[in-house]
C-alpha cells in the first residue's frame, strides 16, 4: 500500500497495487503544470487507486485537447489525475508520502526541455515520448 496527499492534507488516497516506474516529463506543458524543470509521474490502474478523503476538494482543468491537471482546491497541490479513457491515473510522485517501490525509467520530451534544464541520473534519455529516438 502507498499512500499519498496533498500539502494541506484535504486530499488523501491510497494505491493497492502494481505502478509503472517513474517517468520524467521535460514538455513544456508538463513545466507549467508543475513549475519546475520536469513533471515525475507514474501511473497505476484506475482500480488500484482509493481516494481516502477529500475527493470533494478536486479541482479538475481540461485544456480543450483533453491534457490536463487534478489539484487540490485548498492549497493546489497536484492530485492523480484519470488518463484518457478512465483505466488508469497519472500519479505525481511528488505527492506520495510513501516509497512506491519504484525508480526513475528515463526522461521523455527531452528535446523539447528548457534551456536551462540540466538532465541528471542515467536513465534514458528520450526526445520525445517512450519508444522515441535517444535525444542528441
Amino acid at each position: 500500500m502507498t499512500r499519498g496527499s496533498c500539502l494541506c492534507g484535504a486530499v488523501v488516497f491510497e494505491i493497492d497495487g502494481e505502478t509503472t516506474e517513474i517517468g520524467m516529463c521535460h514538455c513544456s506543458k508538463c513545466r507549467k503544470v508543475s513549475g519546475v524543470a520536469s513533471n515525475a509521474t507514474l501511473m497505476t490502474s484506475s482500480d488500484n487507486l482509493r481516494w481516502v478523503s477529500g475527493e470533494d476538494h478536486i479541482m479538475k482543468y481540461a485544456m480543450a485537447d483533453g491534457w490536463g491537471a487534478w489539484r487540490c482546491t485548498t492549497c493546489g497541490s497536484p492530485l492523480p489525475k484519470l488518463h484518457g479513457g478512465g483505466g488508469a491515473y497519472w500519479v505525481p510522485a511528488g505527492v506520495l508520502d510513501d516509497d512506491p517501490g519504484v525508480r526513475i525509467a528515463g526522461h521523455i520530451f527531452v528535446g523539447s526541455k528548457a534551456a536551462w534544464d540540466e538532465v541528471g541520473g542515467n536513465g534514458p534519455r528520450l526526445s520525445k515520448g517512450f519508444g522515441s529516438k535517444p535525444a542528441d
